[in-house]
């Protein structure tokens, strides 16, 4: 059941039981109406329909369209978009408060234009190329994005943001994501307002926009940072994943009293582990980019210290992740072998971490960081048989060695 009617079955019984008074149960009733309570699944499949629908438009008409005349295409063109333009239209004079019909209505308006524009280019053999066409049609539809606060359609903008711009000059995906600020300050900052209402599906709600916002935050950096820094490809990951947790301090802490682990901030710990397990392969590896990259992880480090002096709460996972991903920039002529440090340092301090407070995701995550650097050395053709049986029967040792020490530890001391 959803959480109104847990409230108005729980708040019967609490009256039974003397807990509160009748008034008081109407009180709390009117506090949280069950006419706020919306379905995520009839949204779901308000939006599937009109994907369905859309689609289902454009097949049938494309059937026959070589035999039609110039006239008749040019209106089939232009039906799905005034058909979702008197949705709309509806939606904003009747039903302004559904999230389902806004979301659908939206979506169905977003479809209208990629097919309006894209039947209109072949009726008179327009000559466009893929990039240009996405680029229009996203920002075509992007003021009805902003008219409904349609969050499900902000997701084709940004897949069209990711994919438009690589040839062209490096701010353009800067001034694509500009553009889409307003839309997630207002979004992210209404959401706590009624968490204590909508509970996880607001946390959910933030986690869904905060992915959309770091995805598009990562595609400028890349684009800026490889058209005008001429990075490398480790340094650009490394500095994407820097600008990802300084993103969820610098807006989590700002908008919601708890700080807890997100899609934003996993895909932030996935660019820093995925760059530093590449540049552990080979111990030799160094990067030449260096200076630039320096220069560019110093101001985020500032930023990110900054914020974290503010409010200084204990060494969080972001920290070591952090620090793992600056130490390799600092260290960039010899990133080989510092990622093999930084691995095996972390992967020893999330075990360690993981046991003492019993997380899971922490014990697991260090495991997957120590195997994965057991696996890249054990296959090291660059070392000898011989040295690498030593090493892994030392640390082998070291891991047995630590694990019976943090058994005895948690015995306690023997009576």
């Amino acid at each position: 059941m959803n959480n109104i009617e847990w409230l108005s079955k729980e708040s019967a019984g609490w009256v039974e039981d003397g807990i509160i008074t009748p008034e008081q149960q109407q009180q709390i009733q009117l506090r949280y109406p069950a006419g706020k309570a919306s379905s995520p699944l009839l949204l779901f499949f308000a939006i599937i329909g009109s994907l369905l629908i859309g689609g289902g438009v454009i097949l049938i008409f494309a059937t026959n369209w070589w035999k039609l005349p110039v006239a008749l295409k040019l209106v089939i063109s232009l039906l799905p978009l005034l058909a979702a333009q008197g949705l709309c239209l509806y939606v904003y004079l009747k039903r302004p408060a559904s999230p389902s019909f806004r979301e659908g209505g939206t979506i169905f308006l977003t479809l209208a234009f990629f097919a309006a524009v894209a039947l209109i280019g072949q009726v008179f053999h327009r000559p466009s190329d893929l990039q240009s066409y996405i680029l229009v049609c996203i920002l075509f539809a992007l003021p009805g994005i902003y008219l409904f606060r349609a969050k499900a359609a902000m997701a084709i903008y940004i897949a069209g943001v990711l994919f438009t711009g690589w040839s062209w000059i490096q701010w353009t995906p800067l001034i694509l994501a500009l553009l889409t600020l307003p839309f997630f300050y207002w979004e992210i900052t209404a959401s706590p307002e009624s968490s204590s209402s909508k509970g996880s599906s607001s946390k959910g709600l933030q986690n869904y926009l905060l992915f959309l916002l770091s995805l598009l935050i990562a595609r400028t950096m890349i684009q800026i940072t490889d058209s005008a820094m001429n990075l490398e490809a480790l340094e650009i990951a490394l500095i994407c994943g820097l600008m990802l947790l300084l993103l969820l301090d610098v807006l989590f802490r700002k908008v919601s009293k708890e700080y807890f682990f997100t899609a934003a901030k996993l895909l932030g710990f996935l660019v820093i582990t995925a760059a530093s397990l590449i540049a552990a392969f080979d111990f030799s590896y160094g990067s030449a980019g260096g200076g630039r990259a320096f220069v560019l992880a110093a101001i985020i480090t500032a930023a990110y210290a900054a914020l974290r002096y503010k409010r200084f709460a204990g060494l969080s996972s972001a920290d070591f992740i952090f620090g793992a991903a600056l130490v390799l920039i600092l260290f960039a002529q010899n990133a080989g072998a510092a990622a093999n440090a930084i691995m095996a340092v972390l992967g020893v301090l999330f075990i360690v971490r993981g046991s003492k407070t019993l997380k899971l995701s922490h014990l697991n995550y260090g495991m997957a960081l120590i195997v994965s650097l057991i696996a890249i050395r054990f296959f090291d053709s660059a070392i000898s048989l011989l040295a690498r049986g030593i090493v892994f029967i030392l640390l082998g040792t070291a891991f047995l060695g630590i694990n019976l020490y943090i058994s005895r530890k948690k015995r306690g001391p023997a009576k």
